[in-house]
């Protein structure tokens, strides 16, 4: 935390994973509290800002895989790192062996990434 504070007062922003940039012109600027803030920033920008970064491109790979195979099933929502889709239930065991890999290999980081499916007839019963 303390590199990535020091490197964002010599550059002035931190960037994602994938090079998104966050520029914090509070970090040499600002009064106490705003570069307090902008530190804050720093900090978090980068792990919030790469797992955004991998659900957008998950988003993008699913529905690619969607539209190629299976037109009926439909992404109708995302919630942080998760994706809502709504289907057949006659699909939900093609989408349990599906999806969970294309969304996972958006991406070749130090670590695994994983997906994991829930089924229910809402969100709150799929968990």
């Amino acid at each position: 935390m303390d590199d990535t504070v020091a490197l964002a007062h010599a550059q002035g922003y931190v960037e994602t994973v994938f090079g998104r940039r966050l520029y914090l012109p509070e970090i040499n600027g600002g009064s106490g509290p705003r570069k307090k803030a902008a530190e804050r920033a720093a900090i978090n920008a980068p792990m919030q800002g790469t797992a955004a970064d991998l659900i957008k491109k998950a988003m993008v790979a699913v529905q690619a895989k969607l539209d190629a195979e299976k037109p009926g099933i439909m992404v109708i929502m995302q919630v942080h790192d998760e994706l809502v889709f709504e289907l057949p239930a006659s699909e939900a065991d093609w989408l349990r062996a599906h999806i969970p890999a294309v969304m996972a290999d958006v991406a070749q980081l130090s670590v695994p990434l994983l997906a994991e499916v829930g089924v229910g007839q809402n969100w709150e019963k799929a968990h």
